[in-house]
């Protein structure tokens, strides 16, 4: 029983302190920072955005607060702010402050004029490769003002195909053969252009077959022709070759080589068009047209046609076979062959064959078929009743330069209401677009025709609000490609989208209920908008988003409706008024009273539309303290002051009314703010008040840097050294601690030490470290080290029987000398000849020997000859 007792008891312990601990936990958290999704904008006049506030608290916790976050424009005439959106009204630049719990930020805003179009010089592009001269696009955009500007160098420029051409401020560089799709973006409008860098019509190469011997090589040239009828004169270079068969013939740069007996084709790609030679390899013959291309006009004959066959075990001469090879057309009724010539029947193409042996050849005819059509101009703004006189241009593939066909085209329109075309004469009639076909083979080109159909069409204004019963004027305006412009007004077709709420007749809008609409006036294919609003709530406002209060105040706040229209008046007694805490707060018709502590949301509803006032009552939201970091040393006592801060940015000591607490109280103990530091450690202190709580680092004896006056000793035996050790804490104030510190010798033969002062034992090398704290420190010492040992003579004559006293001197490493025959060690190579003790060398024995003195860590010798 005792035990059950004892268990249901610690239990309950652990439940409130876990209790405690989740108080702590929820307690609100101080905000470090307030975070906005863009700090700079540009927008078009009449354009707006929302913008995001993230609070930052101190905890790292973040929260939306864009609701609640004040905004402010410093120029509402230019752009307003509400609620993290920003709306543009006029050009300029002005700035809005977005604010929460005392954090401001600040937004750049920037308005520019609305663009309404944008237009190119060019309505297609074609551009060759790493031309000197690169193509250059000019870009006009048209605002709603009416007035237009060149942007080319405004302007955001990209292509969808980066590896066919570059476009820098509308400069386009061709890179390789291909197509691509140019866009120019500025405001909000963008405008694309097709691009066609060196796209081959059709690739032609000088021979369609080739016959090779093994090991042979033949080089071939391969024209590309372009939709224009230019071409170049070789890209063979530039080609990608391939071989449906390498073990047989393979080409590179338009140069073929056999290397086996067989037949491959070789296929050369440009761009987007292929073309492929047949090649014959034979160990016998080759059979070689000198034509294999023919352009003829209908009842035209060729050039003379050479064939001529090489044999392998000849003499390498080719042998003309023209009138023994057997010859045949794919197409009699188009071209055919007699007497060395091909004779052109009618319009076409047909492959013109010679066989001889095992071998054959073709030649490629092509009587009069266009390769392309070409509309001069392509694009065409006309006016009613007039005429317009346009050329027919056919691009051929044996011909240098294209031909005017404009009277032998079949001509239609899609649309012969609006234009009719005939013997290239064009003919408008009403307004609107249609497209003109000239057909000639199976070619066509077209040709788009505008009648009375304005480049843009804009109003004089955006945007419309009007009360009930009131009117307002709306003029339009075309502007033609010319550059003219026209008010069509009167001519344009009007309509309301809900003529309920707004009428319009000839450009003159009547507000006849509240509501919105849509006024839509349309000429030609050209169509403008503009929004209509009659006596519209357009936003609700009131004087003070927050109020801190003390318990009994009253305050009272106003709200504003402002209309479309631009009028606005107080609504305080319309309005609908209630608070989310009564025990809090009460309003009445705008008159809030503060009735106990706490916070509360006062909201007030008109005509659909919503603002809320936070209120606090006698709430604090803020700890701070000074100093933020304590560093003390043992027996040590410092105080720290703890300030409270209300909403309304009030501020009060509650040093002595907060609560302390250590969180290790055997490092540092705390009692009303003062702390005293009791043993070496780091420790953090915990003031709470109010519902806060705020914490304070503190480091007691922490030593961040231990140095000693010395780095490094050199003593002579039987005398001292004095070292200094002092200890820097972590806020930069330093202590002597030499009597403090622990010191230790690592071999105290040598050397001893005692609370800094380092004692020479003998001669040798030992470490002496200091310990403070957790830092310590290491010195190496030594002792008796000589920088040299000399003898004051190194070679003795002497006399059987003889003694003779030698004098050793040592030089220290701090320049002194000192006699050390005694203490030295004196050794000799041959005791029989000489002997030597304290440095008297005494002659035992005829001949020689060697006396060596020993001291230091040195040895110097001395020849001593015995008679």
């Amino acid at each position: 029983m005792f035990w059950k007792k004892t268990t249901l008891l610690f239990l309950a312990i652990l439940l409130l302190c876990g209790a405690g601990n989740a108080g702590i936990g929820y307690a609100a958290d101080e905000i470090s920072r307030l975070v906005l999704s863009k700090n700079e904008v540009t927008l078009e006049m009449g354009d707006s955005t929302s913008l995001t506030a993230t609070a930052v608290y101190v905890s790292g916790k973040t929260e939306d607060v864009t609701i609640t976050t004040e905004w402010t424009s410093q120029g509402p005439d230019i752009a307003a702010a509400y609620a993290g959106r920003i709306t543009a009204k006029a050009v300029g630049s002005t700035t809005v402050t977005a604010t929460y719990m005392g954090k401001s930020v600040l937004v750049a805003v920037n308005v520019t004029k609305k663009v309404k179009a944008l237009t190119l010089d060019k309505q297609s592009l074609n551009v060759l490769i790493d031309d000197q001269s690169p193509a250059q696009l000019e870009l006009t955009a048209l605002y709603s003002d009416g007035q237009s500007e060149n942007v080319t160098t405004k302007a955001e420029w990209s292509i969808d195909n980066a590896t066919v051409a570059t476009v820098i401020n509308g400069q386009v560089k061709g890179l390789n053969s291909g197509t691509g799709v140019i866009t120019a973006k500025f405001g909000s409008q963008t405008t694309t252009i097709p691009v066609n860098v060196e796209i081959a019509h059709r690739l032609e190469p000088s021979k369609n077959q080739v016959s090779l011997l093994l090991g042979g090589s033949e080089t071939v040239k391969l024209r590309a022709i372009y939709p224009d009828g230019s071409d170049t004169e070789d890209v063979a270079a530039k080609a990608e070759w391939s071989s449906d068969n390498p073990a047989v013939a393979d080409a590179l740069k338009g140069k073929i080589t056999a290397y086996g007996a067989g037949t491959a084709t070789i296929t050369a790609k440009y761009g987007t068009k292929t073309a492929t030679i047949a090649v014959d390899v034979d160990t016998t013959q080759k059979l070689e047209v000198n034509k294999q291309n023919v352009f003829l006009h209908v009842g035209e004959a060729s050039e003379e046609i050479k064939l001529t066959a090489t044999y392998a075990n000849g003499d390498g001469a080719p042998v003309s076979v023209g009138d023994k090879a057997e010859w045949s057309s794919s197409k009699e009724g188009v071209a055919y062959y007699s007497n060395g010539k091909i004779h052109a029947v009618a319009s076409g193409e047909a492959v013109i064959t010679a066989k001889y042996g095992n071998k054959s050849v073709s030649i490629q005819v092509d009587v009069e078929v266009p390769r392309s059509l070409d509309i001069v101009p392509s694009y065409l703004t006309m006016k009613s009743g007039t005429t317009e006189k346009v050329k027919v241009k056919a691009s051929f593939a044996g011909a240098a330069a294209s031909e005017d066909i404009t009277s032998k085209v079949t001509w239609s329109s899609d649309n012969e209401d609006i234009v009719f075309a005939k013997d290239g004469v064009i003919s408008a009639y009403k307004a609107g677009s249609a497209t003109i076909t000239a057909k000639y083979g199976e070619k066509t080109g077209t040709v788009v025709v505008d009648v009375d159909v304005p480049q843009s069409l804009t109003a004089d204004v955006t945007t419309v609000a009007i009360p009930v019963g009131g009117a307002k004027q709306v003029t339009i305006t075309a502007s033609y490609p010319d550059g003219t412009p026209e008010n069509v007004t009167q001519k344009v077709t009007w309509a309301s989208s809900a003529p309920a709420v707004a009428s319009v007749r000839q450009g003159l809008i009547t507000g006849v209920a509240t509501g919105a609409a849509s006024v839509t006036a349309t000429f030609g294919n050209r169509t403008v908008t503009i929004p209509v609003s009659v006596g519209v709530l357009q936003t609700l406002t009131v004087d003070k988003k927050k109020l801190v209060m003390s318990n009994g105040k009253s305050e009272t706040v106003n709200v504003t409706a402002a209309y479309a229209d631009g009028t606005s008046k107080n609504v305080n007694e319309q309005a609908a008024w209630t608070s989310s805490s009564a025990a809090v707060a009460e309003v009445n018709q705008g008159k809030i009273t503060a009735t106990g502590s706490g916070k509360a949301t006062i909201t007030a509803t008109f005509d659909g539309k919503t603002v809320t006032i936070a209120v606090e009552v006698d709430q604090a939201t803020t700890l701070s303290v000074d100093p933020r970091l304590l560093i003390l040393t043992v027996n040590e006592s410092a105080d720290i002051k703890l300030t409270a801060t209300d909403s309304a940015g009030n501020t009060s000591n509650v040093t002595t009314d907060a609560e302390w607490v250590s969180s290790a109280i055997k490092i540092a103990d705390v009692a009303n703010g003062r702390v005293t530091g009791l043993t070496n450690g780091r420790v953090t202190i915990t003031a709470k008040y109010g519902g806060k709580t705020i914490t304070i680092p503190v480091e007691v004896g922490i030593v961040t840097k231990l140095e000693a006056d010395k780095r490094y000793a050199s003593i002579k035996s039987n005398t001292t050294a004095q070292v200094t050790l002092t200890a820097t804490f972590a806020d930069g104030r330093t202590l002597n601690v030499t009597s403090l510190a622990d010191w230790r010798t690592s071999n105290y033969k040598v050397a001893d030490v005692a609370k800094g002062q380092i004692s020479g034992r003998a001669f040798g090398k030992a470490t002496i470290t200091a310990k403070y704290n957790d830092k310590s420190i290491s010195i190496p010492v030594d002792v008796d080290t000589l920088k040299y040992l000399k003898t004051d003579v190194v070679q003795i004559v002497m006399a059987k029987g003889e003694t003779k006293q030698v004098t050793a001197t040592a030089t220290y490493m701090d320049g002194s000398e000192q006699n050390v025959s005694k203490p030295a060690l004196w050794t000799t190579s041959r005791l029989l000849v000489a002997d030597v003790k304290d440095g008297v060398i005494k002659a035992t024995g005829s001949g020689k020997a060697t006396i060596y003195v020993t001291y230091g860590g040195k040895k110097t010798p001395i020849v001593v000859t015995v008679r």
